[in-house]
């Protein structure tokens, strides 16, 4: 058996709001908490503390809480359609009775496969979803 250990905790900095509410309404979550996640996201304000200086704040307008409550849930409905594409895969490796080519939590993805061909298969399959 062949694992790939994906990390994806840059990507955690990169969600697209916009894309992530989408999904949310696709995925049959009620309106009234994607718009109140909506708010929530769009209004956050941030500042950098540097050698003891305090930046002005800005708005943050990409990305989940590392860290956050919801952000391990928010993250993994944001890549629901590369796990979905991954795990729609034929490539798979039995463990125990369970067939299985793929582990995610958050930003964390290990990736199975009988073979290092079948693994760049996969490897192909994460890079076009991801691109």
């Amino acid at each position: 058996m062949f694992a790939c250990f994906v990390d994806l905790t840059k990507a955690f900095d990169r969600v697209n709001y916009w894309k992530l509410f989408n999904q949310l309404l696709s995925d049959g979550v009620d309106v009234h908490l994607v718009k109140s996640l909506a708010y929530w996201y769009v209004n956050q304000e941030a500042s950098v503390c540097w050698l003891c200086t305090r930046s002005e704040s800005f708005y943050v307008s990409n990305g989940t809480n590392q860290g956050g409550v919801l952000s391990p849930y928010l993250f993994t409905r944001y890549l629901s359609q590369l796990i979905t594409e991954i795990c729609l895969n034929k490539v798979r490796c039995k463990i125990g009775t369970l067939f299985t080519n793929s582990f995610v939590y958050a930003d964390n993805m290990v990736l199975l496969c009988p073979s290092w061909y079948a693994m760049k298969v996969l490897l192909t399959v994460l890079e076009n979803c991801v691109a």
